[in-house]
């Protein structure tokens, strides 16, 4: 994820707000499962705020489905990922497409095995 390539990432970070605001949850019929720790990167406790923020507004659009939702919590980070072609979230969102098939076919699996037992 971008958020953790110290110095790899192709823009560069001027307040840390950018990267701290960069996190993820999973929602299961509108409840949080599973959520990233949002931990300020330097200086970034704003992006931090902003990025818990956005996944709290988020939860009620999947109420009645699962979710995978990344998100970039500064309102600006479609500006730096549409300049120059920066990528902020793109890359997260192709390797999520690129895994999503392989998790659900094991995550079914798993659930089959555990009928099985019953």
């Amino acid at each position: 994820m971008v958020r953790d390539r110290d110095g790899l990432a192709s823009w560069f970070d001027q307040t840390d707000n950018l990267r701290s605001s960069i996190g993820y949850a999973i929602f299961g019929e509108g409840r949080k499962v599973i959520q990233s720790a949002f931990e300020p990167v330097m200086n970034g406790a704003l992006g931090t705020q902003a990025g818990q923020q956005m996944i709290d507004r988020l939860a009620s659009k999947f109420s009645e489905t699962y979710a995978l939702v990344v998100v970039a919590g500064m309102d600006y980070a479609d500006y730096v990922e549409a300049r120059d072609n920066k990528d902020v979230l793109a890359s997260t969102e192709l390797w999520a497409k690129s895994k999503i098939d392989e998790y659900l076919r094991m995550a079914k699996n798993r659930a089959q095995t555990r009928i099985a037992a019953l």
